[in-house]
């Protein structure tokens, strides 16, 4: 159960490590500072109310767990109605996609919005954006560029030579 400070906020940082979002239930399978629930998010159900939160932040963890199913089944089951999910991880051809053994996956641009597809349907949710970032560093300018001329040709052809930094992508629960 949760404490009653926690009850009336409707924002979740899922996977937030000692950096919560203000102003939002942070949870973590680690006790760091922020977090206010300590869970496995490989475990379900997570321990809230179902249509508890109209905003999530998934910042950085997607990567780290390995049945994906669940993390947005339980997205679905905590989401009132028109909630967004926002999520940042790290593109495929980023080092930091590689550099971290904990990470169990690794996500091209349409990773996000297809998990979805294949968990929920196409009635249950909508892209609300979907972009891969660099870091701005000179030195990816061509990337960058392929990349504004066409997401499919630089993620098939050049991302390995120009690699990426972030995927950011927002989803919209749609609930009727």
């Amino acid at each position: 159960m949760l404490r009653p400070e926690i009850m009336n906020q409707d924002k979740l940082d899922i996977g937030c490590g000692a950096h919560c979002l203000e102003g939002a239930i942070g949870m973590d399978i680690r006790p760091l500072p922020g977090v206010k629930v300590v869970h496995d998010m490989n475990r379900a159900p997570w321990p809230f109310e179902e249509s508890s939160f109209s905003y999530f932040r998934c910042q950085h963890v997607i990567e780290h767990l390995p049945d994906l199913r669940i993390l947005v089944t339980e997205v679905f089951r905590l989401a009132r109605p028109g909630a967004q999910i926002d999520f940042v991880t790290p593109h495929y051809s980023s080092y930091a996609s590689w550099g971290d053994p904990t990470h169990c996956h690794h996500f091209a641009l349409g990773s996000i919005p297809q998990l979805f597809e294949q968990v929920l349907g196409s009635q249950a949710y909508r892209v609300v954006s979907n972009r891969i970032c660099f870091t701005g560093s000179a030195v990816e300018l061509p990337g960058w560029l392929i990349y504004r001329v066409s997401a499919k040709a630089h993620e098939k052809h050049f991302a390995w030579m120009f690699p990426a930094n972030e995927i950011k992508t927002s989803i919209e629960i749609l609930k009727v």
